[in-house]
């Protein structure tokens, strides 16, 4: 027993960090530190990130990445025009299935969202 309350006196004297005469003079000094030219810094971060960002948008347009992204834009949406139309051509053929195409795409929503369903507790468990 006796090691028991030695061992609850030793924790309660470790649990809280001891005070100091000059914790509130040391507070003070701190909080007048962090509050110093706190605008000005804001001025400087805003005017670099301007800076920053014009030097980018100058380095995007010198480069010849908006035509290229354009040739893929164009890529992209004949590639999806020839998705919807199998899109379609499958929803005619999901119509002749003895249950019904809409048991199918009810099968395929439920499935979206299982899935956003699981991504959503996934995230959850990283905070």
């Amino acid at each position: 027993m006796a090691e028991l309350d030695f061992e609850m006196k030793l924790d309660r004297m470790f649990n809280e960090p001891p005070a100091f005469a000059d914790a509130e003079p040391f507070a003070t000094l701190v909080e007048m530190r962090l509050n110093r030219g706190w605008n000005l810094r804001q001025m400087g971060i805003g005017a670099a990130g301007l800076v920053a960002g014009l030097v980018g948008v100058s380095q995007l347009l010198n480069s010849q990445l908006l035509l290229d992204v354009s040739q893929v834009t164009e890529r992209q949406a004949l590639a999806f025009s020839g998705g919807v139309t199998g899109l379609a051509k499958m929803s005619a053929n999901l119509s002749a299935l003895p249950f019904g195409g809409e048991a199918v795409w009810l099968a395929m929503a439920l499935g979206v969202m299982a899935l956003a369903f699981a991504v959503t507790r996934a995230v959850e468990g990283f905070q």
